[in-house]
């Protein structure tokens, strides 16, 4: 024995850590087996019932009665939502999830070409894997679109081996019109044999026809049963979504517990949510409970999360399951039917256990990717002249934004009173100013929405523009709170009677926050107290501040062009 013990001593594959006597889910034949799983480096090197890759400084693990699933894959995920990606990770890396897709938009739009590619590796060097979607085109109308998302820098991005997709294209009534730009990046797309993203929210069964003869691939956005089924039927994958704006995944899963359609080609995921609902509830395990729970087969439940978008991607070799040669990431599991993790390995790597993060993740250089500085260019104070809708007439009839749920508008022409040059609101309690304005004050538009509530001044730098949204009826007030915002580079900031009553600092690039997760859910349901008390009427604050200057969602909106018919594509204000 001591003369075999010492020629073992000479290979060089011994793993590092052994996981024996646990039962594993194996995505690729749907069966649980009970076997051993060997790791060594990032990856697992051996599944099966030999012991001859334990060495003497291997670390075994006793899995008895225990379950060993994938790590869990979110397909789609925006990590710019008031959170930062990395205190992100820290939250939900111990609820199991070891890779994410991510949206570039605001990274990109904020960094350019070369400071975001160095963004993509470093975050390539995190505990759990990033990858990411390019965006075709921005969320928001912008004055400098052309060049920065020119085909040479979005030919350049995807040629990077940390984008896997072209997505997601919001602006589909464009596709199916034969937007050469659009098209011709799809193609190139495609012959990177990387996937195409689509956002295809209101379009019909003949449209999502078109836009899958187009060469959009998936969707996120089916809000019904019947959605999900024209989407599936036309050729398409389907990512089921359970978020803080729309808590709806049980009626989506309806067609698997009623239409009993297949499931291979449909993911979960929670989009991007409010960080008290990720307190709350949790991510992939929510929703993975969900679905145990419609009474969905288990095992189709994990491969939405596993094996299904590692196909997707074209990355099935590398993640989604437990085999040799795959990264090693799994999660250790009481019950099948409580996915809630005690123990997740990425990369090779014990990263967390009962819960909790065992090591923080490396920080970044914020400071390089986002300086404070490059929030405003110019040393500019708002005044109160900036606000206001000024006529000449003795009154208006005007296109009001009117809010009827927190991320819908519908458009309202309505008469108002000019009184002294500009617009008055009158005594009533509906109706606001709201103004976008450029960064560096290049330039203001004003106009009027309706259903939001009743504040003084309130601004914010979250938004899809990456510029500064204000709404009030004091004008003093909104250049009050754009001051504040301005001062603390970035943020969302309430004025009202002279004093600030809410401020949420958002000094990584205006957008996002350098505080941990429980601090911001806090925030979070301070900023809904503030604005219910004040008459806003909706559930997700935040999504309507990121939303109002869009340019996908209907039917009115506020960009750098005015106030727009997103329909139509008319700016009714100014004229």
């Amino acid at each position: 024995m001591e003369e075999k013990h010492q020629l073992d001593e000479t290979r060089k594959d011994w793993a590092d850590i052994f996981l024996t006597g646990g039962t594993v889910l194996n995505v690729y034949s749907g069966e649980l087996l009970e076997t051993n799983v060997a790791i060594t480096g990032e990856r697992f090197s051996y599944v099966g019932d030999s012991s001859d890759l334990v060495g003497r400084d291997t670390k075994v693990i006793d899995m008895s009665n225990k379950l060993l699933v994938p790590g869990y894959i979110d397909p789609h995920f925006h990590p710019w939502f008031v959170y930062n990606p990395i205190s992100f990770a820290q939250e939900v890396c111990p609820l199991g999830i070891t890779t994410l897709f991510c949206d570039n938009l605001l990274f990109y739009m904020l960094m350019g070409v070369e400071r975001f590619e160095g963004f993509m590796h470093a975050f390539s060097q995190m505990p759990i894997k990033f990858f990411w979607f390019c965006r075709a085109v921005p969320q928001t109308p912008m004055v400098e679109e052309d060049a920065l998302f020119s085909l040479e820098n979005l030919k350049r991005l995807l040629g990077s081996p940390y984008v896997q997709s072209l997505g997601e294209i919001t602006r589909w009534p464009q596709v199916i019109k034969g937007d050469e730009k659009i098209s011709e990046m799809i193609k190139f797309t495609k012959t990177l044999k990387k996937r195409v993203d689509g956002h295809t929210a209101g379009a019909k069964y003949d449209q999502v026809g078109l836009l899958s003869r187009a060469g959009i691939e998936s969707c996120h956005e089916a809000i019904t049963a019947q959605e999900v089924l024209d989407r599936l039927r036309l050729g398409m994958y389907v990512i089921l979504r359970e978020s803080s704006l729309r808590q709806d995944l049980k009626d989506l899963l309806r067609v698997v517990t009623e239409n009993k359609v297949l499931t291979d080609r449909l993911m979960l995921t929670t989009d991007c949510s409010a960080p008290a609902f990720y307190q709350d509830f949790g991510i992939t395990d929510h929703i993975l409970k969900i679905a145990i729970e419609m009474g969905i087969d288990p095992v189709l439940v994990y491969r939405m999360v596993t094996i299904n978008p590692a196909v997707y991607f074209g990355m099935d070799h590398e993640i989604g399951g437990i085999a040799p040669g795959r990264f090693a990431d799994l999660v250790v599991l009481n019950d099948l039917r409580n996915p809630a993790p005690e123990i997740v390995i990425s990369k090779g790597q014990i990263i967390a256990q009962d819960g909790r993060l065992l090591e923080p993740f490396p920080n970044v250089d914020w400071e390089y990717f986002l300086p404070p500085a490059s929030f405003s260019k110019n040393n500019w104070k708002a005044k109160e002249g900036l606000f206001g809708i000024r006529s000449d007439k003795e009154d208006i009839r005007f296109p009001v934004i009117n809010l009827i749920k927190p991320v819908i508008t519908r458009l309202e022409w309505e008469k108002f009173q000019v009184k002294n040059g500009l617009v008055d609101l009158g005594n009533g309690q509906e109706h606001c100013f709201i103004t976008l304005i450029h960064r560096d004050g290049q330039w203001v538009r004003n106009g009027i929405i309706k259903g939001f509530g009743n504040v003084d001044g309130f601004a914010s730098s979250f938004n899809t523009a990456a510029q500064i949204l204000v709404i009030g009826r004091d004008r003093t007030a909104m250049a009050a709170a754009v001051n504040r915002v301005l001062e603390i580079r970035g943020g969302v900031v309430g004025v009202e009677k002279d004093r600030i009553a809410y401020e949420l600092p958002l000094p990584i690039g205006g957008i996002m926050s350098d505080k941990p997760m429980n601090e911001l859910a806090e925030k979070e349901r301070e900023l809904k107290a503030f604005l219910a008390a004040r008459g806003y009427p909706f559930h997700d604050p935040f999504y309507t501040l990121v939303f109002l200057p869009n340019d996908f969602l209907p039917e009115v909106r506020i960009n750098y062009r005015g106030i727009v018919n997103i329909k139509t594509n008319e700016v009714l204000w100014p004229w």
